[in-house]
């Protein structure tokens, strides 16, 4: 058996050409997100498997791998082939699928991280907007795991990302909590106010110095950075009367809250 790391230079397609050129047997790749494998034999691609895809979307869905770990097994390879074409012509096609994966800059390498949406921009297609609801709190790996098109998929996530429509949580289990809206007066404050151990369960991964971004049902937002305070129920948030007066919300509102750093990535 050989094994290795994938990286920017050792990419499916370098390993397909180092060892389906010359070796029998089943090249096997796990990565965040995304285990797969590729079944060669006498210089032909037999078959491709990758998060219950098949064939040419397997393929697809691996060659945009940029971490994780190989393995080679030697051996006749067994199961169903779904692809069965010379390697020489699938390395020929990789060359289009690859220089595809490189110009998609904006999808992480890491694909457990999961997607969180911003709102839903006037200028997107019919299709971006259904891929923006669809990847509500999804990783990137169940985004692109898809049947149907992988790479067409992947561009559009990509552009999610560029618009900032989508962002990506660094910091898996940790997404949006509803929270109710309660309100503070006094001098105008872009602060609001969690519950201590809430904010302690968020600071613990983050950092102390967070942000929330707050959605209310109107579909406005607001950015605001996070301060612990005692007495704040668990599930509230404290935010200033003109805050809320802003995103047309007041108390006992459900708001959206999800906590970020301050480049609006988590």
């Amino acid at each position: 058996m050989l094994k290795g790391s994938l990286s920017t230079d050792a990419t499916l397609f370098d390993l397909l050409q180092i060892l389906g050129t010359r070796l029998t047997g089943e090249l096997v790749v796990v990565s965040p997100g995304v285990t797969g494998s590729v079944a060669v034999a006498r210089r032909r691609v037999l078959a491709a498997r990758a998060q219950g895809l098949g064939g040419d979307d397997a393929l697809a869905l691996l060659a945009g791998l940029k971490t994780g770990q190989f393995s080679f097994n030697l051996g006749e390879p067994a199961g169903e082939r779904n692809i069965d074409r010379p390697i020489e012509q699938v390395l020929t096609e990789l060359v289009k699928v690859h220089e595809t994966w490189q110009r998609l800059e904006y999808i992480p390498s890491d694909w457990t991280m999961r997607l969180y949406r911003r709102g839903l921009p006037p200028q997107l297609t019919r299709e971006e907007k259904n891929l923006a609801l669809f990847a509500e709190g999804k990783t990137v790996a169940e985004v692109l795991a898809q049947p149907g098109g992988v790479l067409k998929r992947a561009e559009s996530l990509n552009r999610l990302l560029e618009l900032g429509v989508l962002y990506p949580s660094l910091a898996l289990g940790i997404g949006p909590k509803p929270l109710v809206a309660l309100p503070y007066y006094g001098p105008r404050s872009e602060v609001a106010y969690l519950n201590p151990e809430v904010h302690a369960e968020w600071a613990e991964v983050l950092g102390p110095r967070f942000k929330l971004r707050v959605r209310a049902p109107s579909g406005k937002e607001a950015v605001l950075k996070a301060e612990p305070r005692e007495r704040v129920p668990k599930d509230r948030v404290l935010i200033h009367d003109q805050e809320l007066r802003k995103l047309r919300a007041g108390r006992g509102t459900r708001l959206r809250v999800a906590p970020e750093v301050s480049d609006g990535i988590i």
